[in-house]
């Protein structure tokens, strides 16, 4: 079997960050999929939606793991995913807030 997972980030009317962020979408697929084979072509199992609660967020957050040589290579590899992850919800609901000034 194959699941193929989607988050839809859009910053609707309301306060939706933390559904938009903490909600899959997920197909489940007979076979292994290659990833080159349209979605489309390939027999689908079952569908369904996949949320994550805020006490498992927080304990979710504490497995996070990372490789380097010293102690400040393993933060800055954290901090730069951080600013990745961040960086796409800035990206999504922030701009609004730039453009118009505060709600």
């Amino acid at each position: 079997l194959t699941l193929i997972g989607h988050k839809a980030v859009v910053d609707d009317p309301g306060l939706d960050l933390w559904a938009d962020t903490t909600t899959l979408f997920v197909h489940l697929y007979k076979g292994r999929m290659r990833p080159d084979v349209d979605e489309g072509e390939a027999e689908i199992k079952g569908a369904g939606i996949i949320r994550i609660q805020l006490p498992d967020f927080m304990k979710q957050l504490t497995s996070f793991r990372v490789e380097g040589p010293t102690s400040a290579d393993r933060i800055g590899a954290l901090t730069r995913f951080g600013q990745l992850f961040m960086g796409k919800l800035w990206d999504v609901y922030a701009k609004d807030v730039l453009t118009y000034g505060p709600i």
